[in-house]
């Protein structure tokens, strides 16, 4: 329960005066009477005959929604007035009004893990809480937005809410790892993976959102969105897309076929958004968009041998700045570039020993540059043993 000073407050003689289920002349000689007697206002109203047993009740009830943020003032007084009027049970009042329970909760949940993990203070969540309440965008949204966390933190904490609430992990391990995400800069199944709170790896090597916001379908901030919104709603994360007109269907079921192959190791992510993107521009044959894809690629084909800076920096593992800055650490110190880049958390050792077997097997002619990048790509977005991907590959 929050009690801050942000959280919203309503006595309950103030809730049944302006709903219209007492006068306030009413509630002016319960007062009194209350004062004297030690007796809540509310009971002193019923025992006047002012208000029904079963009205206090539900007015109690929408004061305590109101208090644990599950419900607005606004929305609470509504449907008390459509209970005063059409007699109406208050769950079929807020029903009749848009209110979801779960909505609230989750919302709630969401917030509560923020906060846990430190990564937002009581204060902040309690306000956002309420404009998300009031103006009905997501919670995360509205905390990027203000500038308060990232997206990739808020992407972080909804996601270890979903795998909350599918039992995958427990809220103890989703708090641990959303803060450790947040501090080290990975996603939160990184994070998971590190502290060995997955026990059951996914198959996915990418998400459909992500696949999406990188051929530049949507923007970060509306991936988040959506995705908050089919957490709540319980709704894939395509169609939320869909139905918010984001993209199309005929997008959709391209993305999800290229989802599919990226799954398979038949392309990479990067060739999957790619395509995505091209069939967006120009209405040809996903087949026909896919050959000039790989067409393109097989023009700006790496060198034969690659140098492991060079790698990292094909791959996307470390951006170009922050190498720079690195090797020129290096350089300054004497210190191996690995162990630099791994000092400033700028990559992490599960990924410097597979740029290191990659790189191995470069040298033994195991596998070309190009088959290098492939394998790096693939294996960041499974994070799973790098060496039995190799397998399925048929590359060992």
């Amino acid at each position: 329960m929050v009690t801050n000073k942000r959280t919203p407050k309503i006595l309950i003689g103030d809730l049944l005066v302006k709903s219209g289920l007492i006068e306030l002349a009413d509630l002016a000689d319960a007062i009194p009477i209350s004062t004297k007697t030690g007796l809540p206002v509310g009971r002193v109203l019923v025992g006047s005959g002012f208000l029904t047993d079963e009205k206090l009740q539900s007015a109690l009830r929408a004061q305590s929604l109101i208090r644990d943020n599950f419900l607005t003032v606004d929305m609470a007084i509504k449907a008390l007035q459509a209970l005063a009027t059409t007699g109406a049970s208050l769950d079929d009042a807020l029903s009749n009004l848009g209110w979801r329970s779960e909505y609230y909760e989750l919302t709630n949940r969401l917030g509560q893990l923020l906060k846990d993990s430190g990564l937002v203070n009581g204060d902040t969540i309690d306000e956002a809480l309420q404009t998300c309440f009031s103006t009905g965008l997501p919670l995360g949204r509205i905390l990027v937005l203000k500038g308060i966390i990232s997206d990739s933190v808020a992407n972080a904490a909804v996601s270890s809410q979903i795998l909350v609430r599918d039992k995958k992990i427990n809220r103890d391990q989703a708090v641990a790892a959303l803060k450790s995400a947040a501090e080290r800069h990975t996603s939160i199944e990184e994070s998971l993976d590190f502290h060995g709170f997955l026990q059951q790896k996914t198959a996915k090597t990418v998400r459909l959102g992500e696949l999406l916001m990188m051929a530049e379908m949507v923007s970060d901030i509306d991936l988040l969105s959506s995705v908050e919104k089919g957490l709540v709603d319980d709704i894939p994360i395509g169609q939320v897309l869909v139905d918010a007109r984001l993209i199309t269907q005929a997008t959709l079921d391209q993305a999800l076929q290229m989802q599919a192959m990226v799954n398979t190791f038949e392309i990479t992510p990067k060739q999957g958004a790619e395509v995505v993107k091209m069939l967006r521009l120009h209405d040809i044959p996903i087949a026909k968009a896919l050959a000039e894809v790989k067409k393109k690629d097989e023009k700006e084909a790496p060198p034969p041998t690659l140098e492991f800076a060079e790698l990292i920096r094909l791959v996307g593992i470390v951006p170009g700045k922050e190498m720079t800055i690195a090797r020129a650490l290096s350089h300054s110190t004497g210190n191996p570039l690995p162990q630099v880049l791994l000092s400033k958390n700028l990559i992490d050792k599960p990924t410097l020993a597979a740029v290191e077997r990659t790189l191995e097997m470069l040298g033994e002619q195991k596998m070309s540059a190009e088959q290098a990048i492939f394998a790096l790509h693939s294996w960041l977005w499974t994070r799973g043993d790098f060496n039995e991907m190799l397998k399925s590959l048929g590359w060992t």
